[in-house]
């Protein structure tokens, strides 16, 4: 008995003498202006120029150890792209998407040891969109809005690539700037919308926000 509460205490000394080295959680705040496209997977499709996206929202850092950890939170993404197509008539319909998601990210995280007031940071993980608000407007080459509905699913499934910098500023806060890459794989419409479009809304942007 004598050696189970000794090997104990051994355990919670070690444990917190690592706990004490770095601090195990990290919260803050976060914006990301970007650009956002449409990923066409229909031959009749026309890609049209990219579009602004914009994106803010909180974040929480939970660490393993040091400098290995997940990160989670929440995104509020707004998400606009435009292609364009030939309906029945063979006239060229231009459709634009304003789309607006509640996005849930969990992502594996991985950073440098400090380099001065510095670290370099990597995250990969999934991001759930949930849909708040969509439009979805088709313009015909004389202005004429067509009131097609073409009905988008409720969820949005991407994946997150991000790379970064942390820049310590006191202690454990922090200024953060990266560079996100959220790719959607699956299409944004149901399987029976009007027109069979397949389509997905990416976006790449910078992401500036605080960690305290």
């Amino acid at each position: 008995m004598k050696k189970i509460f000794l090997t104990l205490a051994l355990v919670i000394a070690l444990t917190t003498s690592v706990l004490a080295q770095f601090k195990p959680f990290q919260f803050g705040l976060k914006v990301e202006p970007g650009i956002g496209w449409a990923k066409l997977n229909s031959d009749n499709l026309i890609k049209e120029p990219n579009d602004f996206s914009f994106n803010w929202g909180f974040v929480g850092n939970f660490y393993f150890v040091e400098n290995y950890g997940f990160s989670t939170g929440f995104n509020i993404k707004y998400i606009d792209a435009s292609y364009s197509y030939n309906n029945e008539k063979q006239q060229i319909i231009d459709c634009n998407i304003k789309n607006q998601y509640l996005e849930i990210p969990l992502s594996l995280m991985m950073r440098t040891e400090k380099i001065g007031d510095l670290r370099i940071t990597g995250n990969i993980g999934y991001g759930l969109g949930i849909k708040l608000n969509s439009s979805d407007k088709h313009i015909d080459n004389q202005g004429n809005d067509l009131m097609i509905d073409n009905a988008f699913n409720s969820l949005r499934h991407a994946l997150i690539v991000k790379l970064g910098v942390e820049y310590y500023v006191y202690k454990s806060s922090c200024i953060t700037a990266s560079l996100v890459y959220n790719n959607n794989f699956v299409n944004i419409y149901k399987n029976n919308n009007n027109l069979n479009h397949d389509v997905m809304l990416n976006n790449i942007g910078i992401e500036i926000g605080f960690l305290f």
